[in-house]
């Protein structure tokens, strides 16, 4: 079972294929290898360091509500 978490991308660098992200209000560096059509205030999904697909902000949101739930339980 894969689990990826929406994250928004803050900026990116091109000649490294890295994006950086906020996580539910955490920053990291991502590999945006897999999706290089990605740009900045895009919405993607991250599964072990990589954004394995582009998302609309309405799907990111559903999401994250669902992953704060479990994170309340």
């Amino acid at each position: 079972m894969c689990l990826a978490v929406p994250s928004k991308i803050i900026s990116i660098d091109e000649c490294l294929s890295l994006a950086e992200v906020d996580v539910m209000g955490n920053t990291k560096k991502i590999s945006i290898a897999f999706t290089p059509e990605a740009h900045v205030d895009n919405w993607v999904l991250v599964h072990a360091g990589q954004a394995i697909c582009i998302i609309s902000e309405e799907e990111a949101g559903a999401s994250l509500e669902i992953w704060e739930e479990i994170l309340r339980d």
